[in-house]
């Protein structure tokens, strides 16, 4: 499981940076060791199944059974999932967490580890959550009364 959450992440590791990744991985800080690719990748997906199911089942209305109505709920998914994925890492580093142990001084060094790179996991965050959403509307639509053809 750890495996598949850290891929799905690694596609854009370049977009947020490899010493991110590495610290999510729990590789780099001796004050991180877990894996926080499961715990946020796991929330990603069920926050992308809720609306998902909000949207097919819930809300449910014919006006939303079109592409328009559809992404309508894709942007609010990829909205919720950049903050969470945005918020999720800047605590870490807020709490002054991405640290590692420099060899020469033996001290506590903050990584390389920037608010940009921070905002790029981020949007890493929102467009797993847009593949995520996607695949469980060609999954879930076929039930919904109103609107099984959408998006398409």
């Amino acid at each position: 499981m750890s495996e598949f959450f850290g891929s799905i992440y690694c596609w854009l590791e370049d977009f947020f940076g490899i010493e991110l990744a590495e610290y999510l991985w729990g590789e780099s800080s001796p004050e991180q060791l877990n894996n926080m690719f499961i715990g946020i990748g796991l929330t990603m997906l069920v926050i992308s199944l809720i609306v998902a199911v909000c949207y097919y089942y819930i809300i449910n209305h014919p006006r939303l059974n079109n592409w328009w109505g559809w992404l309508i709920f894709l942007g609010i998914n990829a909205v919720i999932n950049f903050v969470v994925g945005w918020q999720w890492v800047l605590k870490d580093y807020y709490a002054r967490s991405m640290v590692k142990k420099d060899a020469a001084t033996q001290k506590m060094v903050d990584l390389p580890i920037y608010s940009d790179d921070i905002l790029a996991f981020g949007v890493t965050n929102m467009l797993d959550a847009i593949i995520a959403f996607t695949i469980f509307s060609y999954i879930i639509k076929w039930w919904s009364t109103n609107c099984s053809r959408a998006p398409f």
